[in-house]
């Protein structure tokens, strides 16, 4: 069965450590393109710091966004979402001020944190867009959320991962990137971000591939029929996967396409 769907992750995925997307991963996808297949970017950042890497591709398709929060289309109008429910919202929020812990919450209308901090400037540098300092966001009386995402060290974070879960089982707790750990509803995965987008496509799970690095990108790797982790990938998304393919500093995503869809020889 041909594969008509790719599913992309961003970070350490796609794009390399310079957040660019090489010259091999651009014509690969162009390439699949031209052959029909869908390429879905899969990230755990919101809608604004993806739509700019689909322009780069030339890709007017849908979108996976907030690590399987939200689905938006080739518009950027949201036609899938799975919140948080609020009042988990404000309790991981209050827990999140009582310890001190940086935050921000997704919302439709973008993100939102209390105060500028060395974090928040940290994130808009790394994902190339702004969100909005809200003071008063604490009082705010109800907040649908997509994710809250916690920013700190590696050894904070799995501390807090440790706390987090204890008090809130039902969540879904994981890691997009080291310093990065997001809070979401159990609904919202990129797993069933891409199922719903396989059955909208008319789509059998044969004829998907999902590919990506990360704790929240296990999910669609173990759902797709073809499931790949890069070599650069944690070992929950290797043990999940059908294939490792490179890391995403040597154009692994570009191997694979060309490896499953281009049916080019990469050896």
């Amino acid at each position: 069965m041909a594969y008509k769907l790719i599913a992309l992750d961003l970070d350490d995925t796609l794009l390399d450590c310079s957040k660019n997307i090489s010259q091999r991963n651009r014509d690969a996808i162009a390439a699949a393109r031209a052959k029909g297949v869908h390429v879905i970017l899969a990230s755990g950042r919101a809608y604004p710091g993806v739509c700019g890497f689909n322009e780069l591709l030339c890709n007017r398709d849908y979108t996976i966004v907030c690590g399987g929060g939200q689905v938006a289309d080739p518009d950027g109008k949201v036609i899938y979402s799975a919140y948080l429910s609020p009042l988990a919202t404000k309790q991981v929020m209050r827990w999140a001020v009582t310890h001190g812990v940086y935050f921000q919450v997704y919302t439709d209308d973008g993100y939102y944190f209390l105060r500028r901090t060395d974090y928040s400037d940290y994130y808009e540098k790394l994902c190339g867009y702004g969100g909005i300092e809200a003071p008063d966001l604490m009082e705010t009386e109800m907040i649908l959320a997509a994710k809250i995402l916690l920013i700190d060290t590696p050894e904070k974070l799995e501390e807090y991962r440790s706390e987090l879960s204890a008090m809130f089982p039902e969540l879904i707790i994981k890691k997009s990137q080291s310093d990065f750990l997001e809070i979401m509803d159990p609904e919202a995965t990129k797993g069933n971000a891409l199922a719903y987008l396989a059955k909208k496509l008319g789509l059998d799970r044969r004829q998907v591939i999902a590919m990506g690095d990360s704790e929240i990108d296990e999910s669609m790797i173990r759902w797709a029929g073809m499931g790949i982790a890069m070599e650069n990938a944690c070992e929950a998304c290797k043990e999940a996967a059908n294939d490792v393919t490179g890391p995403h500093d040597a154009d692994g995503v570009a191997q694979s396409i060309e490896k499953y869809i281009l049916g080019v020889d990469t050896e």
